[in-house]
């Protein structure tokens, strides 16, 4: 999963823009992102658990510290996610308690093309 995390990572298109308590990263995958292969042939969409592990990037870079996954909930995918698409993640920490708890919005260009929450654990510093 390292490997994966650093090509969504090179995938973005300029830092996190990082404010109180919210960030917004937009990143861009070529054809032969290995997170396409095999999902589908002849047509790749980006998959769901990598549409989480964006928020997730995006929401580490907030917290400061590498976060843990413990729970998505509530979780809506409107929109196939392809190749050469500007995809915008929105993140928004909704709640500090035992858990760390983020709202997740993804978009390509300005349609909503996910939403969903997600819990995570504080784990090793960035």
């Amino acid at each position: 999963m390292n490997s994966m995390r650093q090509a969504i990572i090179r995938s973005a298109l300029a830092p996190a823009n990082l404010a109180k308590g919210s960030a917004e990263q937009s990143f861009r995958f070529a054809e032969d992102f290995p997170g396409f292969a095999g999902h589908f042939p002849g047509y790749p969409i980006l998959p769901a658990i990598l549409q989480t592990l964006m928020a997730q990037l995006v929401a580490e870079q907030l917290y400061g510290q590498r976060l843990e996954f413990q729970s998505l909930e509530r979780a809506k995918f409107r929109r196939e996610l392809r190749p050469g698409d500007r995809i915008r993640v929105k993140v928004a920490l909704r709640e500090v308690s035992e858990l760390l708890r983020y709202k997740a919005e993804l978009y390509c260009d300005t349609e909503a093309a996910a939403t969903f929450n997600l819990s995570f654990t504080a784990g090793e510093p960035v």
